[in-house]
This record gives C-alpha cells, structure tokens and sequence, in this order.
C-alpha cells in the first residue's frame, strides 16, 4: 500500500512539474512600459534583460486572473482596492518590504540604487 502511494505521489510531482514548466512564459527581450494610468509619474519602461538573474516571482505573483500578472494595472489600480484587497499601483512597487522594486531599488541597502526618473520616463 505503501509503495503504491509512493508512486502515485511522484507521478503527481512530475505530472505537475513538467505543466509548471510548460506553462512558463518567457521574458519579452524588448523593453516594458508599466503604465501607471494617470499617477503622478510617467509609466515605467521595465527592461526584463537587466532584471534577468532576478526570479520571476519576485514581482509577477500568482493569483486567479491567470495572465494578469503581466498586466499591473490591471488588479493594482491609482487607489487601494477594497474589495480586491489588492494595493494601489505605488505600494505593489515601492511599498517598504513588499514592493516590487522596493528591496533591490529603493531601501536604505538596496544592492542598486536608483531615482525616480531612473525608471519614470516613459
């Protein structure tokens, strides 16, 4: 018995890995602008290729829209969502702790420190 779900529970991993694979997109190798929709900066031009050695979850997040986590905008709008719970455009990225682009970018060790305008030029 034993062995039995010893075997249905790798093929399940595998099964699971091989789709998870599958399904991976891959970066787009020309620049990215992040619209902010009305905020008070200009969008962002996101370059994937400079952000490369990064892992993709560490700002594209899983959630029940699959293929919205390319689009921002889409669930992180100008205000908070109260009933999304999803937190305006400004926090997702720059939120202490939280934000996208918060740890690499922005805090007090961030390993590669940039302004506004670095990224706001769009």
């Amino acid at each position: 018995m034993n062995r039995l779900v010893l075997v249905t529970l790798s093929a399940v991993l595998a099964f699971g890995s091989a789709a998870g694979l599958a399904a991976a997109v891959d970066a787009p190798t020309s620049p990215v602008k992040i619209e902010t929709s009305g905020g008070k900066k200009a969008p962002v031009i996101f370059e994937h290729a400079k952000h490369s050695d990064k892992p993709c979850d560490r700002c594209h997040h899983a959630h029940d829209n699959a293929g919205d986590e390319r689009v921002c905008i889409k669930c992180h709008k100008l205000t908070d969502d109260a009933v999304t719970k999803a937190p305006k455009i400004e926090t997702a990225m720059h939120g202490k702790d939280k934000g996208a682009c918060y740890a690499c970018h922005r805090a007090e060790d961030a390993e590669h420190k940039l302004k506004c305008a670095d990224c706001h030029k769009g």
